[in-house]
């Protein structure tokens, strides 16, 4: 059993192109997260000017009901806390776990994929069924763009995760077994 946790360890993160991708968007979020999605909690004058001009001109250009609200959306707001809260130190522990290959990253990658898609998706109904958002076909479809893969990736995590979990927990058993 150690010398098939040593070997695991040994492999690249560029052999394991899924965790690769995890993590590319893991270290990708961490930058995003704190200088466009936390505007809203920070004093303005804390915020460069630069930043501000590129959430105006995704908000404007995109038409983004949520990042561009002049009304708080307590709902959306409440995952930008959880983002700020859970997420983000989590995107850090992750980077961590996946270039050493961790098994016990894998179930906190679990959680976090059902945690990220059960949020994303009322965000994403919200953009195709809410007809107020004054939002045409090309404008939702963007936006479905812009937020689908922060759906689809987390809850391929999530899976991928569940199969790894099961994985190790068939190998502890098996091993105790011939033990």
């Amino acid at each position: 059993m150690a010398d098939q946790q040593q070997q695991a360890a040994k492999k690249s993160l560029l052999s394991r192109p899924l965790d690769l991708i995890y993590f590319l968007y893991f270290a990708s979020h961490i930058p995003v997260t704190l200088a466009i999605d936390f505007q809203v909690f920070y004093p303005p004058q804390w915020v460069p000017q630069v930043l501000k001009d590129a959430l105006k001109f995704y908000t404007e250009t995109y038409k983004d009901p949520f990042m561009g609200s002049s009304t708080p959306i307590y709902w959306f707001l409440s995952f930008i806390v959880c983002e700020l809260l859970v997420q983000l130190p989590f995107f850090f522990m992750a980077c961590v776990g996946l270039v050493k290959n961790s098994k016990y990253i894998r179930l906190p990658l679990a959680i976090y994929g059902a945690h990220v898609a059960t949020t994303v998706l009322p965000t994403i109904a919200e953009v195709v069924f809410n007809e107020t958002l004054n939002l045409n076909t090309a404008e939702r479809q963007t936006l479905i763009g812009f937020y689908a893969p922060y759906f689809i990736l987390p809850l391929i995590m999530m899976v991928d995760s569940f199969i790894r979990i099961n994985s190790y927990l068939k190998v502890d058993v098996s091993t105790k077994k011939t033990q």
